[in-house]
């Protein structure tokens, strides 16, 4: 799980840090910055785990252009990421494993020695965090025995890093901190899980027509950022968890949630046509014969791959771009009570997921909307929602714009919370966005 992210010289974020629980609807106007976030988090998961040049070609923009723009026009010299994580209890290393850790990435623009100019990436460290400095488990209340079963730290801080910048855009960053020849195994399973961390990450951008488009056999399995392959995916994900007992896995839990949302829907079936070497969707409805996924609503597509993604057991972050398109505000309001219930709950004491032999090299899972939906407002706790805007800040005396993050400030409460940089949302300002009336800059 990740419960802390920070960007820096990033498109439009300067200083920025945000804390996550287990669930997190962030809302805002357009040009808040809400799609740079998610970008944010899909750079930074495929630079560290894949390469520089798959990061960039993933995100909106040439490699240049992702450096912050400051108000004189010149651009950062630096982009900065920063993680913090929380990882499953581990069976087999015990102590030697502790569960917090803070991964950083320092990146830059530069021309290494028989390469081409591009993104460089300068400087990477992993440390574990101390025990005296975690706030994140009181923060969101994390109840004590999750604290027991979760939470482990080193009694003397350990840093790892070993080499200061990557030989080529093409190679995931974080193999770099491999010990040679696996002379560390402790530090090597540590870099592992924090890969793995980032590899969990799902973003969703859902558009109609990938959503609609069939499936090719023999192509992927993976549902994509917009949603194509989906019928691939659920088709993967009944191979993949279902039994004797329970052909359909997962998928028949989905089916049950999505009928749960969409009332026109009874059911739908994966087609595999072998002539057409095809696989499809179809949707069984108590008021019409079969429909087809390309006649089926936007609403219900979404609504559909979002389940899908949220049961993929090899998920741990999912981030939702505006699931509100095409969907009626009360179902909306369901959907988000549901994604709520499907998340990892910290508050709770752990269940039976923790019992020897259950264990899986699987994030605890988290989901992170955004939005500009007042919705969310009503079905969603004020700790669990923050509020993204622009802002003004002076460089150099020259007025730059760039994202800020503020959380809601609760009836009486302080106006900065402890570590916060901006003053928080307040009712007033709330009811202004409930009205659609933008703040001024």
């Amino acid at each position: 799980m990740i419960t802390r992210i920070e960007i820096d010289g990033f498109k439009s974020f300067s200083d920025f840090s945000l804390d996550l629980p287990p669930f997190l609807a962030i809302i805002g106007t357009n040009a808040s910055g809400k799609s740079n976030l998610v970008e944010a988090l899909t750079f930074f998961a495929l630079a560290a785990t894949e390469g520089l040049d798959d990061a960039v070609a993933a995100v909106r923009g040439d490699a240049r252009g992702l450096f912050r723009q400051r108000g004189d026009r010149s651009r950062c010299e630096k982009i900065r990421f920063a993680a913090e994580f929380v990882f499953q209890p581990s069976p087999f290393w015990g102590d030697a494993l502790p569960s917090r850790w803070r991964y950083e990435l320092e990146l830059s623009w530069g021309a290494p020695p028989g390469r081409l100019e591009g993104l460089v990436a300068d400087a990477q460290r992993l440390i574990s965090l101390d025990l005296r400095a975690d706030t994140w488990p009181v923060r969101f209340g994390a109840a004590e025995k999750w604290q027991e079963a979760y939470l482990s730290y080193e009694a003397r801080p350990r840093v790892i890093e070993r080499r200061a910048a990557a030989a080529a855009r093409e190679s995931s960053v974080l193999s770099l901190l491999l010990s040679h020849r696996g002379e560390d195994p402790v530090d090597d399973e540590i870099v592992g899980r924090v890969e793995a961390e980032l590899l969990y990450i799902r973003t969703l951008h859902l558009e109609a027509g990938a959503l609609r488009a069939s499936s090719e056999m023999g192509g992927p399995e993976f549902m994509d950022v917009h949603g194509r392959h989906l019928p691939n995916f659920l088709r993967w994900l009944s191979r993949r968890t279902g039994g004797e007992n329970r052909p359909l896995g997962v998928v028949a839990d989905i089916e049950t949630h999505l009928v749960g949302l969409v009332r026109e829907v009874s059911g739908f079936e994966i087609v595999e046509d072998e002539r057409r070497r095809d696989v499809r969707l179809e949707f069984s409805s108590p008021y019409t014969g079969p429909v087809g996924a390309e006649f089926a609503s936007d609403g219900t597509l979404r609504m559909l791959a979002i389940l899908a993604a949220l049961h993929d057991p090899g998920a741990g972050l999912v981030a939702v771009e505006e699931p509100e398109n095409g969907v009626f505000p009360e179902r909306l309001r369901h959907l988000l009570a549901l994604i709520q219930e499907l998340v990892s709950d910290i508050r709770a004491d752990p269940n039976d997921e923790l019992r020897p032999g259950a264990f899986q090299l699987a994030s605890l899972r988290q989901a992170l909307v955004t939005s500009h939906s007042p919705v969310i407002l009503d079905v969603v706790e004020r700790d669990r929602i923050v509020f993204l805007d622009t802002t003004t800040v002076l460089e150099g005396g020259v007025a730059s714009h760039v994202t800020r993050v503020r959380w809601i400030r609760e009836p009486g409460g302080p106006v900065t919370g402890s570590g916060e940089r901006w003053a928080r949302i307040t009712d007033s300002e709330l009811r202004r966005f409930r009205a659609g009336v933008e703040e001024p800059v």
